[in-house]
């Protein structure tokens, strides 16, 4: 079983996506949430190196990893995996039953716009996000952060996520759809 110890750097990210369920034992836990509404349930952690999505509705399981390449899964179930370079997209359905979407970039910017956009992440007063600040690693730059902001739907949810990599100026974005399509049969 692997895991990862503290922030990553930005070039290490992967980013994948699994067709079942990833047992949190597989990562080191910050920060965690359970979401539920109508037919679906979902589970939001942010965790050394990234976040953890898991969302389940009726007999359908997905899983969303944003991590360290420390971390070795297991590759059963895997549906998409990518470095986390540029900007990616890609949309996944699973069973004609339920859609994932989900795009992710990485922002690199001026010290001064840095401080100032992790300053704004620490005073978000939203009330469905987590966030976690891990320790300081330079003392002239800002702690680490992650941070999740959910918008809870009838048939899914929505998640949007930062993460901050202060010793680069850099900040990882990703914007994850999950639902259930309206024509599908229960």
């Amino acid at each position: 079983m692997g895991v990862s110890f503290g922030r990553s750097r930005v070039a290490d990210l992967t980013f994948q996506v699994f067709g079942r369920t990833i047992h949190p034992d597989w990562f080191i836990g910050r920060a965690h949430k359970r979401f539920a509404l109508g037919d679906w349930e979902a589970d939001v952690r942010i965790v050394e190196g990234g976040h953890v999505l898991h969302w389940k509705s009726g007999k359908v399981r997905m899983t969303e990893v944003l991590i360290g390449a420390e971390t070795t899964l297991p590759e059963p179930g895997l549906l998409f995996h990518s470095a986390v370079r540029h900007e990616r997209s890609t949309t996944i359905q699973q069973a004609n039953y339920c859609e994932y979407q989900t795009c992710f970039e990485v922002e690199r910017v001026p010290a001064e716009i840095f401080a100032r956009l992790c300053d704004e992440l620490v005073l978000d007063p939203s009330r469905d996000r987590l966030f976690h600040q891990f320790r300081q690693t330079n003392r002239l730059a800002p702690a680490p952060i992650s941070a999740a902001r959910v918008e809870s739907r009838s048939n899914g949810f929505l998640v949007h996520t930062f993460h901050t990599f202060p010793e680069e100026r850099a900040i990882v974005r990703t914007h994850s759809l999950f639902e259930t399509l309206q024509h599908a049969v229960r």
